[in-house]
């Protein structure tokens, strides 16, 4: 299972050899997509943290002032 997660995430290759029939292409497009999601997933936790920390930090000033 976790092998099959780093195969897609492009961490690790896929152990099968590729036939002359595969488009290689296609692959290369998929895997871009794949990693394009993750990455901008986890843009969106990280803008998500910061305007909770920012919300916070407003909270505190208007609290004090």
């Amino acid at each position: 299972m976790i092998k099959e997660w780093l195969s897609v995430l492009g961490v690790k290759r896929h152990t099968e050899e590729l036939n002359d029939d595969v488009d290689t292409k296609v692959n290369i497009h998929t895997l871009y997509k794949h990693r394009w999601v993750w990455y901008h997933l986890i843009l969106c936790i990280q803008m998500i943290l910061t305007n909770i920390l920012l919300i916070g930090i407003l909270i505190v000033l208007g609290i004090k002032l």
